[in-house]
């Protein structure tokens, strides 16, 4: 089954644009479907703690690691679940993590509806950055691609309800890795990171800086 999702991903991301061919220059990279009951020493907690619950990586507020085996990807996918109604996000991190010169891009749940309705560009381990309001609230679960195109990074959002999609110029490149990060009762399934250029990935996207901005309740606590 676990496998079964994980390609459904990569088609998702062929439909979204993303090719995967051998003749592609974005490849896929580290993979996890958290089909074990432990995590493990692949994945490398730089903050809280991470494990493994019902086939889902869950963690502590504010707990981020970075897989091993994307230590060469500049792009990344994720299933994000909400658990509750709390303040939750679920993140995918970019970068040298372990170092905290990373993008931090996440979608959060914060007005108790039970979907996500923000979203942010950030740095770090959930540290500063653009911070915004969806054009739209999005149901969960709900597919998180990031993929940088030089200092441009695009956040594509895929639900029941359609797809969203936004960019922010970092000013600014980062190393390969790829990682997850956490908040409240959030799970994470099914990630995926890649390698390669942006020349096979879709660039166009809302720009965050339009977009409403908002108080980020998750850096309040």
């Amino acid at each position: 089954m676990k496998n079964t999702l994980i390609r459904n991903i990569l088609a998702l991301a062929i439909a979204g644009g993303v090719s995967l061919s051998a003749t592609s220059a974005l490849a896929q990279g580290g993979s996890d479907a958290f089909n074990r009951p432990r995590l493990g020493t692949r994945w490398v907690t730089t903050s809280g703690s991470l494990s493994i619950s019902n086939h889902k990586l869950v963690g502590t507020s504010l707990s981020l690691g970075y897989l091993t085996a994307s230590s060469h990807d500049t792009a990344a996918s994720a299933v994000v679940f909400l658990g509750s109604t709390d303040l939750e996000y679920g993140a995918v991190a970019l970068g040298d993590i372990a170092g905290g010169s990373n993008a931090f891009v996440k979608i959060q749940a914060q007005n108790g509806a039970g979907t996500f309705d923000h979203a942010a560009f950030y740095t770090g381990n959930n540290g500063s950055g653009n911070f915004f309001t969806l054009s739209s609230p999005v149901p969960s679960p709900a597919t998180l691609d990031v993929f940088f195109c030089g200092t441009v990074a695009t956040m594509r959002i895929t639900s029941s309800a359609g797809v969203q999609t936004y960019t922010n110029d970092y000013g600014t490149t980062y190393t390969a890795g790829g990682g997850l990060g956490t908040y409240g009762s959030v799970g994470i399934d099914n990630y995926v990171g890649f390698h390669g250029a942006c020349t096979s990935a879709p660039v166009h996207g809302v720009p965050a800086s339009s977009m409403p901005h908002d108080t980020d309740l998750s850096l309040a606590k």
